[in-house]
């Protein structure tokens, strides 16, 4: 009785707050405290899938739930909520009665990474997908191994398993336990490294005999083709791949065609993961791909826009992860064109007051090219340009910091090329309002 209460008040709360148009992870956040429990007391429908690692969660998460709810399931997802469990009792408030029971065929979770434990020991996912595990928030999560060692300890020993099967760290972890594993990954195309260049590398040596890895390819970081030349681990037979790459169209498995405006390999590994779990589901993939065709969701994180008749590139990183920068930087490091780059960002985290920049270091701006300008914007706009001078690859002269993006118009007029924006999510929108006006 004391959970229908709880549910009751919590769901009328959630209603009040939509009817004001606002959303907050407020009604779980008190359903917690009312019954720190409340999890359990909900029915959970037949498929319950987990999406999590360290990057690339929201984007995969949003195409799996949009190819489910387009191929006739009965589908929630925490889309515009919290990916902790506040967020994920807010996604069960607001599909459930006040009994807790829903007619969902089947609900799709972002979950934080570092909440997987938390989030599992009430409800169980029937599938996992592990986009990959970087090093991420420092501050947080010190070293990659602590959420490494957090989502092993979370997975329920009897979940299908949806594995990038490029990232060393997480095959690692797959392969200690004995359920269905399906692999995911890209073949080599033309943003391949033939080695590894990064700076940002999380695991460099064989985690069984600890002989350094080599690779016959490596998209980013050291994600890639890798095998060790002293026993037998190596990247795992790929299910789905990404086989061919083209300006406006990829390949997957040789034979489907999907459209992309697009062409940073993230958001690819964000695609064949979604493909790969809707198809270990049983969505046929001519099916998945027809959604794809006509999905859209890549705005938020890539847009090219006009200014002063030149090109403008924003594409959007997560601040605190290295890896996801770099991932901008190998793109933009294969135009062959001039290049002004802005790079910036408003804040650095908005879930602790630490101001810790010591994952620019790593960030591997020594790839950049044929830059006539690089502007660093915003509070951290010093901080920036320190770390840019540092790789000597760049005039201290031509390195310009601007505290905000309200001056940034004026200095790019006196810049060449095209511009090639870099930001962080949310930074975008001041960036885009400055050009425009």
């Amino acid at each position: 009785m004391k959970s229908v209460v709880v549910i009751f008040i919590t769901k009328t709360i959630m209603l009040f707050l939509k009817l004001l148009g606002r959303g907050s992870v407020f009604p779980g956040a008190l359903a917690m405290d009312l019954d720190k429990n409340i999890l359990s007391k909900f029915k959970v429908p037949p498929i319950v899938i987990a999406v999590t690692g360290s990057s690339g969660k929201t984007s995969t998460s949003y195409m799996i739930y949009k190819i489910l709810k387009d191929n006739g399931y009965k589908v929630a997802h925490n889309s515009k909520g919290s990916n902790l469990i506040t967020g994920i009792v807010n996604l069960f408030l607001d599909n459930s009665n006040i009994f807790g029971n829903n007619k969902l065929d089947a609900i799709v979770m972002e979950i934080d990474e570092r909440y997987t434990k938390e989030v599992f020991s009430y409800i169980k996912p029937t599938h996992v997908l592990l986009s990959n595990i970087t090093r991420d928030q420092p501050p947080r999560h010190g070293n990659y191994k602590k959420v490494y060692d957090v989502i092993l300890a979370a997975i329920p020993s009897d979940a299908t398993l949806i594995i990038n099967g490029d990232d060393p760290i997480v095959t690692t972890l797959a392969s200690k336990f004995k359920t269905k594993k399906v692999y995911f990954g890209l073949e080599k195309n033309a943003e391949s490294y033939n080695d590894l260049i990064s700076s940002c590398l999380d695991m460099v040596y064989c985690p069984k005999c600890r002989h350094k890895l080599k690779y016959n390819y490596v998209q980013y970081g050291n994600v890639g083709s890798y095998y060790c030349p002293n026993c037998d681990f190596k990247r795992p037979k790929i299910d789905y791949a990404i086989t061919n790459i083209t300006r406006n169209v990829v390949t997957v498995n040789n034979e489907y065609k999907i459209k992309t405006n697009y062409q940073m390999l993230y958001l690819y590994y964000n695609l064949i993961a979604a493909i790969s779990m809707c198809s270990t589901i049983g969505i046929p993939i001519p099916k998945i791909i027809n959604t794809l065709n006509n999905i859209e969701l890549l705005q938020q994180r890539y847009e090219l826009l006009e200014f002063n008749n030149r090109h403008c590139y924003i594409i959007n990183g997560k601040n605190e992860n290295a890896t996801s920068y770099n991932q901008a930087i190998n793109y933009i490091r294969n135009k062959k064109d001039l290049k002004t780059i802005v790079f910036g960002f408003e804040y650095i985290s908005k879930r602790y007051p630490y101001q810790d920049i010591s994952w620019l270091y790593d960030i591997d701006f020594e790839l950049l090219n044929n830059v006539d300008k690089f502007f660093c914007v915003g509070p951290f706009a010093n901080e920036i340009a320190l770390r840019v001078l540092v790789t000597n690859k760049i005039p201290a002269s031509n390195i310009i910091p601007l505290k905000d993006f309200s001056l940034l118009p004026d200095y790019l007029a006196d810049s060449e090329g095209s511009i090639y924006a870099v930001l962080n999510m949310g930074t975008e929108q001041s960036f885009i309002k400055s050009i425009k006006r």
